[in-house]
């Protein structure tokens, strides 16, 4: 939105000059929530694709919503009792890749939960719980099955990701047009 003004010293231009600022910061005001609302929009989908797919041993019950955080804020939110099992991972088995921002988080591999992912030799859970795509029968346990865990599926991280990337894109596509 390029526009030249060209005021008089009068009482008139200066009214035009502000009559022109308040149109302005309407625009920038309207540009801006639309920069917002496309860009959640696109986090949202990375992180609810990336919690459908994920291989989880146990029953996925994640849900991924967009959340109004105040006038101008929003958040892609993720809830579910297996939220961060699948987003930073679980079980010494599967320390690579790591989440890369685990650390940050307090989330220590095998640490979080009931610690079970600490044990090589992996873990049994009720298999009313749900079985994932790496549990198996327990042979020695019935009606448990057995896991190692699950990589850091990342969701979140890379829905994140993607819109730090697709930032400066978005904002010339939103920006430039009228």
């Amino acid at each position: 939105m390029k526009r030249k003004y060209i005021i008089g010293i009068d009482g008139s231009g200066v009214d035009e000059l502000i009559e022109a600022l308040e149109k302005l910061q309407v625009w920038l005001k309207t540009k801006a929530q639309e920069l917002v609302d496309r860009l959640v929009s696109e986090g949202f989908q990375i992180a609810s694709a990336g919690f459908s797919g994920a291989e989880y041993d146990g029953t996925n019950d994640v849900s991924v919503s967009i959340e109004d955080r105040g006038e101008t804020t929003k958040a892609v939110v993720a809830v579910g009792s297996a939220s961060l099992f699948i987003e930073f991972g679980t079980g010494v088995k599967y320390q690579t890749p790591a989440h890369p921002e685990a650390g940050q988080h307090g989330m220590i591999r095998g640490g979080y939960g009931h610690g079970l992912g600490r044990l090589d030799s992996g873990w049994r859970y009720p298999e009313e719980n749900g079985a994932g795509t790496g549990a198996t029968q327990d042979p020695d346990h019935p009606g448990y099955l057995h896991t190692y865990g699950n990589p850091a599926n990342m969701p979140m991280y890379k829905g994140a990701k993607h819109i730090k990337e697709r930032l400066p894109a978005l904002a010339r596509e939103v920006f430039s047009g009228d």
